[in-house]
């Protein structure tokens, strides 16, 4: 799943040509990095409000936007390019996360209750572009962790993950708030999902 928002990112990043097999054409520049407008909470498969244990619930993170390239070495608007393979390049975020925030819209537990931040409770099982090591000595890092080191490098990608059963089995809509240094604030909002 990772590659293919990659994949996606990266494909409305560049421009294409609609030609198969013109050699003469040269290939498009390549960001170096991800100006994020938007993050999304990428759909689950489950369905709405079936009773899931904790531990097979994850909530992916997305961050979509614009390529950021080298001064000097964008694509031309009115050039048609190669259709060429993307260079082997590891792209990087041009924003600055300061907070994230995960809270739920029903108790979690008598000492989490709804709109508590749970960032405590979640962590970060996969994150793709930040130097946060979020996993080390076979534990994951929590959210909480992840914001001790703010600000940082903005991730594209991010998988979260409760890492305790709540108190009883209850429908959840998590909210997770994150905020940039340019003043970007994103409200993201899953599915309803119940957890055990």
């Amino acid at each position: 799943m990772k590659n293919l928002l990659l994949a996606s990112l990266l494909a409305s990043c560049l421009a294409g040509c609609n030609s198969d097999s013109n050699d003469e054409l040269e290939c498009s520049p390549y960001p170096i990095a991800i100006d994020i407008n938007n993050y999304v909470v990428t759909p689950e498969q489950n369905e709405a409000n079936t009773a899931l244990a904790y531990d097979a619930y994850t909530i992916k993170l997305g961050g979509i936007g614009e390529g950021v390239y080298s001064e000097g070495n964008e694509p031309d608007p009115n050039k048609e390019y190669a259709d060429c393979p993307i260079p082997a390049v590891v792209l990087g975020s041009a924003n600055t996360i300061t907070a994230i925030n995960i809270y739920s819209s029903a108790d979690y537990n008598s000492d989490f209750t709804a709109g508590t931040s749970l960032n405590s409770l979640f962590d970060i099982t996969e994150m793709f572009v930040n130097d946060f090591d979020y996993y080390s000595d076979g534990n994951y890092a929590s959210v909480e962790d992840f914001a001790s080191v703010f600000p940082t490098t903005a991730p594209i990608f991010i998988e979260l993950k409760p890492n305790q059963a709540p108190e009883v089995e209850s429908s959840h809509i998590f909210y997770i708030d994150i905020s940039f240094a340019n003043g970007k604030t994103f409200a993201l909002e899953t599915e309803e999902v119940q957890l055990f």
